[in-house]
């Protein structure tokens, strides 16, 4: 996982600009789809060669627009409680993730329906014609986009270890140096108030060890993480982190305890100034104008013993930094320092924590899709009549989809499938309805093998 591949020099020395993984790889792919070989096959069928770069600009738009409101939809309990302004900014941050392929597709239909009545109608582009030159384009952008999902740690699959899986293995090639949070978003969220850090599987954190048990409405004594266990053949371990540590220093800083107020804004906001006067650092807030939010952080724990706020809707949680870190990971920092106390002495450490490993499922998609290339450039020549490539672009979509959502976490529905899995199912009925539409309406192409743009049989 690389979710910053690299970043450009600043000319004027002071930081510089990131390059997403997964952003890199959108971009490959329109390029490749609309400007390298999808120019090339829409000449075959009359379209000039910039008009297919404009409707790959309306398709990627709408495409994008669609996926990212699906999962929006999908994972609805991610956004619950945002304001409308909060919700469009989410709804912009394709840079994190959360997008649904089948999403993509009928926001795609959108985009193609608007261009085709402002654009297409002028040079008599048939539908189904553009409809077999796009399939192998989208299986195209499936196969390189699904590596951007993979560089950016999203859409993975299930754990891949002897713990939690019966049966041998093969490469998992899905260990990542620390779970991104939009994954820990969806699966390894605390099932419970007294769990530390986010797990997975109850196997291990997302640092690669795991801490002593405390609840967080435990206000008294040091609430600083102990670590319980470390995993075996770890990152952690090979550092030289031990059960018992106490951690007191994280990237740099002290390992601060947070305190956490959360209820009504008339209480929270006096709880809040209370314990900034005690020395506390106000951190952000979140929340609603009906329910608040609010952390302050100090240094030493001795500085708000005793004087904690009490009142009628007030809740207080105390953590500390490190869970703050593994709740919320900075995009494109793989490395964690950490300072510990151990038989009275402080010990540096650093390495770069994984979690088990994950079957990738984005790479076998992409693999899957580059086989799907294939079979569709070799069908082509011998469909039986235009819009037949699609068809199979939706047959082969979905069986790949429907069995690679088998071994992804996922939230179910009925009869324990997922969405995409239903979806999957509604695509299979799809392309043999729309195959039946097709012979009925569409005139035959002569026997043998035929190009693009090939003219039908008369009637």
């Amino acid at each position: 996982m690389l979710q910053v591949l690299f970043t450009i020099p600043n000319p004027l020395g002071t930081g510089g600009l990131p390059v997403p993984g997964f952003g890199l790889m959108l971009l490959l792919c329109f390029v490749l789809t609309a400007f390298v070989w999808g120019p090339r096959r829409a000449e075959k069928i009359g379209l000039p060669k910039d008009k297919l770069a404009d409707l790959g600009v309306w398709l990627f738009l709408a495409g994008i627009a669609g996926a990212r409101l699906l999962y929006m939809v999908q994972y609805r309990h991610q956004f619950a409680g945002l304001t409308w302004p909060q919700l469009a900014g989410e709804f912009v941050s394709i840079w994190n993730g959360g997008i649904v392929f089948y999403g993509s597709m009928a926001g795609g239909v959108v985009g193609y329906v608007l261009f085709r009545r402002t654009v297409l109608k002028k040079f008599g582009v048939k539908d189904w014609q553009l409809a077999d030159v796009i399939a192998p384009l989208i299986a195209l952008g499936l196969a390189v986009g699904r590596i951007g999902c993979y560089l950016n740690g999203c859409c993975w699959g299930q754990p891949a270890c002897v713990e939690c899986q019966p049966m041998p293995l093969p490469p998992a090639l899905g260990q990542f140096p620390v779970l991104p949070a939009l994954s820990r978003k969806q699966v390894c969220e605390p099932a419970t108030a007294s769990d530390r850090l986010p797990e997975i599987r109850g196997l291990q954190t997302a640092t690669g060890f795991t801490l002593t048990p405390r609840p967080q409405s435990a206000t008294t004594g040091d609430p600083r993480g102990v670590v319980a266990a470390v995993e075996p053949g770890s990152a952690a371990e090979a550092a030289g982190l031990k059960p018992g540590d106490r951690i007191m220093g994280v990237n740099g800083g002290p390992n601060r305890v947070v305190l956490e107020l959360s209820g009504p804004p008339a209480v929270v906001e006096p709880a809040k100034a209370d314990l900034v006067g005690f020395g506390g650092l106000a951190l952000p807030s979140a929340g609603t104008d009906a329910y608040a939010v609010s952390r302050v952080a100090f240094t030493d724990p001795a500085a708000f013993a005793g004087k904690l706020p009490v009142a009628a809707g007030l809740n207080v949680y105390a953590h500390d930094d490190l869970w703050e870190l593994a709740r919320d990971w900075p995009r494109g920092r793989n490395r964690l320092d950490l300072e510990v106390e151990r038989a009275g002495e402080r010990v540096s450490l650093s390495f770069i924590p994984r979690t088990v490993p994950f079957f990738a499922t984005q790479l076998y998609e992409t693999v899957s899709m580059v086989l799907l290339i294939g079979v569709l450039v070799a069908f082509q020549p011998f469909r039986r009549h235009d819009g037949q490539v699609l068809v199979v672009l939706m047959v082969g979509y979905s069986c790949h989809r429907f069995l690679n959502e088998a071994i992804r976490i996922e939230p179910t529905y009925a009869l324990g499938l997922t969405l995409s899995q239903w979806i999957s199912l509604g695509f299979l009925l799809g392309a043999g309805l729309l195959e039946g539409y097709l012979r009925l309406t569409q005139r035959p192409l002569p026997p043998g093998p035929q190009p693009l743009g090939a003219a039908a049989q008369p009637a």
